[in-house]
């Protein structure tokens, strides 16, 4: 499995836009929506293809990135609970029921850390 995910995730994110698609077609929206949204994901779908198929023409080029701070993995999660956090001035308190484990799991994550630590 490990070695088929890249393709198991474009494949996936093509079954999931064509589930969004029949959703659209079930609350009956008009036909240009139908065009464009098929359009889009097609057009997206292809360039996730391309980039599947470029990355397994040249595997020698494939690098591993480390990331230098052990506390840096809970960058995004943070960010996307503060942006919640935010979000709620608008769209109600029920936000803080997603943001707060969001940044109880960032601050989780810079106190322990996300990679292994080095001897």
């Amino acid at each position: 499995m490990r070695r088929h995910l890249p393709a198991v995730l474009v494949a996936g994110w093509g079954v999931l836009n064509g589930l969004l698609l029949v959703v659209l077609a079930i609350y009956r929206e008009n036909t240009m929506t139908y065009w464009l949204w098929g359009g889009v994901v097609l057009v997206l779908q292809l360039f996730a293809l391309a980039v599947l198929v470029s990355s397994r023409a040249r595997p020698d080029q494939h690098v591993r990135y480390r990331v230098p701070d052990r506390g840096a993995g809970g960058v995004l999660p943070g960010a996307v609970g503060l942006l919640l956090v935010g979000l709620c001035l608008v769209y109600g308190r029920w936000l803080l029921v997603v943001a707060v484990p969001l940044l109880m799991l960032s601050v989780a994550l810079v106190v322990r850390g996300t990679t292994a630590r080095e001897k």
